[in-house]
């Protein structure tokens, strides 16, 4: 009896040993962070070359309106893909026809934050020259349309130096639309000078320059690029 329980202490010392030491601990589960990837923060926009196609626009000489147009609006892009916080979406990328209404219904469809097409203006006088940004008769001051073309026309004009003809409104195509659209006009064809700088591609540059800059400060000021927060989760 005597060995048994000197065996059985033994035994009860060894265990409570190994306990201490942490042998019969349950062990611990890794616990790994789990971050939610936030959604894709890019913005929408869609960027109208005018005319195209069947439609030359203004036409003076051998220059066509939607030749020019639609290279202001590929720098435009290139310029746009740069900015992580845009995904700039065209409506034609080449010589084609594309009806005014597909142009603003896919706006429609991507659910864009913005539409905006290029154009250039022509008159019969030929001092007549400058840029102007267009948005449909329906928008008020106020109006997201409204505070669009204000930001681009001022943008346009301080990167390019073109005579400021300002924010106007008529009946446009653009009313067939809930979001945000403007025309900008960027300059006048008909002008001899100003063809000349619509012609240069530094010149173009500094048009897609400026109307970006005026997408971006409208976007920021409608809160367009707000973050969501990003969470963070803990397994166990």
């Amino acid at each position: 009896m005597k060995r048994m329980r000197v065996f059985l202490l033994v035994v009860a010392v060894v265990l409570i040993a190994l306990f201490f030491a942490g042998v019969f601990k349950r062990p611990s589960p890794d616990i790994q962070p789990v971050v939610v990837e936030p959604e894709d923060l890019s913005v929408t926009i869609v960027l109208d070359p005018g005319h195209g196609g069947r439609d030359p626009g203004a036409v003076v000489g051998d220059v066509l309106e939607k030749d020019v147009n639609l290279a202001i609006i590929e720098r435009l892009k290139n310029l746009a893909e740069l900015e992580p916080r845009l995904n700039p979406i065209l409506t034609r990328t080449a010589d084609v026809t594309v009806d005014k209404l597909d142009r603003i219904h896919l706006a429609d469809e991507v659910e864009a934050a913005l539409y905006l097409s290029v154009h250039i203006n022509a008159f019969g006088d030929p001092e007549v020259h400058g840029a102007e940004t267009w948005i449909d008769d329906t928008r008020t001051p106020g109006d997201p349309s409204y505070l669009l073309a204000e930001s681009v026309q001022d943008a346009l004009v301080d990167a390019t130096g073109a005579r400021d003809r300002g924010v106007r409104s008529q009946g446009l195509y653009l009313q067939h639309t809930t979001l945000p659209a403007v025309s900008v006009e960027v300059g006048f064809l008909t002008c001899p000078e100003e063809r000349t700088k619509l012609l240069d591609s530094a010149y173009q540059d500094q048009i897609a320059q400026g109307i970006l800059k005026g997408i971006l400060n409208y976007l920021d000021a409608v809160g367009a690029f707000e973050e969501p927060v990003e969470t963070v989760e803990t397994g166990q």
